[in-house]
């Protein structure tokens, strides 16, 4: 039997990241009204991330993105001390980080739009109003900064991010598809994973034992 292609370019089959947007206002009004059936506990507490905090915060996104289906490539502290921290906001409980967000102003010719590149909350401290409150905080970082549209990128794979992010009044406008298994070039930008991964140069590779190959 012939053996499989390995070549550079060989792939098998893709996968996809949905790329939805919001406006900015109408996602605030639907926060609002969320907000109000939803009761964010005080001993949350949402703040931006700390330049001396990168160390804690690689932990913090290692093991967020460890426990969903995303593709996934484990963050360095070389690598985050890259990230401007500018945007990327942290929620604590106890004086412990528990999750975050990372939110992207972009300038345009014509308009200014926002990305939200990552969201991630530990496992065991899901369901307790920690995404709530992260969202929450970014939505009004983007109102302060002039932003009408948001957009964010889900793996069409983890349905909880798809369904949270679409109560917040975020509809698909396309679709970026990514090889499920090749060996890409270094100058290729069709990279897995969000932003902050495409961003750093990230991506799963082959033969890591803490990466997650798609």
């Amino acid at each position: 039997m012939a053996s499989e292609d390995m070549s550079p370019r060989s792939v098998i089959k893709t996968r996809s990241y949905i790329i939805m947007k919001a406006r900015a206002e109408e996602a605030l009004q639907l926060a609002e009204e969320w907000w109000k059936r939803k009761t964010i506990p005080k001993y949350i507490h949402v703040r931006g991330l700390q330049k001396d905090e990168i160390p804690e915060f690689v932990e913090l996104y290692n093991r967020c993105f460890l426990a969903s289906p995303d593709p996934f490539c484990p963050l360095s502290v070389e690598d985050a001390m890259k990230l401007d921290t500018e945007g990327i906001f942290v929620a604590e409980m106890w004086d412990t980080l528990v999750g975050f967000i990372a939110c992207f102003v972009e300038k345009g010719k014509d308009s200014i739009y926002g990305e939200i590149t990552g969201l991630g909350v530990l496992p065991q401290r899901r369901r307790k109003g920690v995404a709530t409150a992260l969202i929450q905080k970014a939505v009004e970082y983007f109102i302060d900064a002039g932003v009408e549209e948001v957009y964010c990128e889900v793996y069409e794979e983890n349905t909880p991010s798809k369904l949270l992010i679409l109560s917040y009044g975020f509809t698909e406008v396309g679709r970026r598809e990514v090889p499920v298994r090749s060996i890409v070039t270094e100058e290729s930008e069709d990279l897995p994973g969000g932003k902050i991964m495409r961003r750093l140069g990230l991506r799963p590779r082959p033969g890591c034992a803490d990466c997650r190959d798609i």
